[in-house]
């Protein structure tokens, strides 16, 4: 008894020796492991890092790009796009005859509105005009028709009075008075009336009546 007893308390120990052993390999793995997990993620960051730097190819410049670095690489300022001094004197020049256009397109639209307005101011004259025109032509009818009937009525009271009578009341009217009663008498009336007449007023009438048969001269009708 007291032999196995003793092997049992040589054993205890071992086993607690062999379990602090196990216990240290067990933490000694666990860092290990950890680290190990470590890596990878941090070596992924740097691969993925330098993948993304690989993957990105710079894009190609330019003319305008490659001047502006040249420009600010010699401290120069740089000018882009203006035109040259050839390019701004046709510019002018386009700019100066569009201008004249639009000036003369102008002009020549107040010119034809006035020429319009004229021609209108014209044609409503006209058409006054002819209004007129309509309304003597219809007076002197009215007053030739009255006239003539006056002018019969006069003839009548002539041809109904005795020559010696009638001529020296009819020597006193105007001589265009006389031509306008004679022309319209009979002939017959005509003659003896003049036979009753002083000769001098009785030539003058004569006179003015073969005027009136006579055909118009070559001046009278220049002259119309």
């Amino acid at each position: 008894m007291s032999g196995a007893v003793m092997s049992r308390v040589r054993i205890f120990p071992m086993l607690i020796l062999v379990a602090f052993v196990a216990l240290g390999i067990r933490g000694i793995n666990l860092y290990t492991g950890f680290n190990l997990l470590a890596q990878p993620a941090s070596a992924q960051e740097q691969q993925g890092g330098d993948t993304s730097g690989d993957t990105a190819a710079p894009a190609p410049m330019t003319d305008a790009e490659a001047q502006r670095k040249a420009s600010a690489a010699k401290g120069q300022p740089l000018v882009v796009g203006l035109p040259s001094n050839e390019e701004m004197e046709l510019i002018t020049q386009l700019r100066e005859r569009r201008q004249e256009l639009e000036a003369r397109e102008t002009k020549l639209d107040l010119q034809e509105q006035l020429l319009a307005s004229t021609e209108k101011r014209i044609n409503d004259k006209i058409a006054q005009l002819q209004v007129l025109e309509t309304r003597i032509k219809e007076h002197l009818r009215i007053f030739e028709q009255a006239e003539d009937e006056k002018l019969a009525s006069i003839v009548k009271v002539y041809e109904t009075m005795k020559p010696k009578d009638a001529a020296p009341r009819f020597e006193a009217l105007a001589l265009q008075t006389q031509i306008d009663l004679v022309t319209r008498m009979k002939p017959s009336k005509v003659a003896a009336l003049m036979g009753e007449m002083t000769p001098s007023k009785a030539s003058v009438l004569t006179t003015e009546l073969a005027t009136l048969a006579q055909p118009p001269s070559v001046q009278e009708l220049d002259s119309q």
